[in-house]
């Protein structure tokens, strides 16, 4: 079987579903992001660099080879699956590949936020970091450090949210 599925899961479970998927035999697949944090202690000491990994893709999953979907449905934290009238939407294996090549350690750190000129609503925007780098969007609102973008992901326009600190003035 070539075919991935999409799962939804639980909010902030997909780390340890993809673990519990993973052990029980599944073969699975969480694309993830890997980002550098640093901040300042007390004082205006700075803080140990930390490095932590989020999912590219907030309550979703892939999973692929056979199973039963009766089992699968019947997991903790998995609550749907990704399909079109009823019916699971199957995903090529090639799409998958073309994710997983984005994910993880194949993306290289890199930090820019433009000092020159602002990020403004309405403007177009290249992404600078993450795995949709070099992408040009339409900001479509701002709220604090986060913008709203619209990006295309399996065939369907989706609202997306991004740290402004992510994003180069077009």
């Amino acid at each position: 079987m070539n075919d991935w599925f999409a799962i939804r899961t639980a909010p902030q479970r997909e780390l340890a579903v993809e673990a519990m998927l993973r052990r029980k035999g599944y073969k699975v697949f969480l694309p993830v992001e890997r980002k550098i944090k640093t901040g300042r202690a007390m004082r205006g000491k700075r803080m140990a660099v930390v490095h932590r990994v989020y999912p590219m893709f907030t309550r979703y999953l892939f999973i692929g080879g056979e199973f039963s979907w009766l089992h699968l449905m019947a997991e903790n934290h998995v609550t749907g699956v990704v399909g079109f009238d009823g019916c699971p939407a199957p995903i090529a294996n090639a799409e998958i590949e073309r994710v997983r090549a984005m994910s993880g350690s194949n993306i290289p750190h890199r930090f820019s936020e433009n000092p020159h000129r602002a990020i403004r609503t309405g403007e177009l925007a290249e992404i600078s970091f993450g795995p949709f780098a070099g992408q040009i969007v339409k900001v479509e609102g701002l709220h604090g450090r986060k913008a709203k973008i619209f990006l295309n992901l399996f065939g369907a326009r989706k609202s997306v949210e991004i740290d402004v600190a992510n994003l180069e003035a077009a």
